[in-house]
């Protein structure tokens, strides 16, 4: 695994959304997170944590246009998922998911695959093959946008105009910065 030293340093303006998703009287809600969860993986999961939620709570995270990665919390149990195993050689979140789920996986030998829970959303109605089809199109259609197809994941996971709003950044900006 890269030592910490190696990542990248992180900047936020690269933080293209930072969303969290949950189960409010039997209907999605979705808010924005701020840009910094996006830091560490730790960092996200804890501002999952803090999201109460009647079912699962998910959260998705996208980062320079080029990968996102989704957690899914349903008690205790965390699942993860990262659309491009690649970037854990230059992001901390992606390196620290990648040490997480195999301590053993060398991130400057993995291609562009997605890596993690591929089933992640099964249960929700997106199948391991819907999910690998948008990471494959993120990779070859250089003009999808990676919000575009996160929010068309969202979509049919059944909160997609929630993320929609909920991953606006230039309404929040300000308040990220003084909160």
């Amino acid at each position: 695994m890269a030592r910490q030293a190696d990542y990248l340093e992180f900047d936020d303006e690269l933080v293209d959304f930072a969303v969290a998703a949950f189960q409010e009287d039997g209907r999605w809600e979705a808010v924005g997170l701020p840009p910094h969860v996006a830091e560490s993986l730790d960092d996200f999961l804890f501002a999952l944590h803090q999201q109460v939620s009647e079912g699962p709570t998910i959260g998705l995270v996208g980062l320079g246009d080029e990968y996102f990665l989704a957690a899914r919390l349903v008690g205790r149990e965390v699942r993860l998922f990262l659309s491009n195993a690649a970037a854990g050689a230059d992001d901390q979140i992606a390196g620290d998911l990648l040490e997480r789920l195999d301590p053993e996986a060398d991130p400057f030998k993995l291609d562009e695959v997605p890596f993690g829970d591929q089933s992640i959303f099964a249960d929700l109605g997106l199948g391991p093959l819907d999910l690998a089809f948008v990471c494959e199109q993120l990779q070859l259609e250089r003009d999808l946008r990676l919000r575009d197809a996160v929010g068309g994941l969202a979509a049919r996971l059944g909160f997609g105009e929630q993320f929609a709003k909920a991953a606006r950044r230039d309404d929040q900006a300000d308040e990220w910065r003084d909160g």
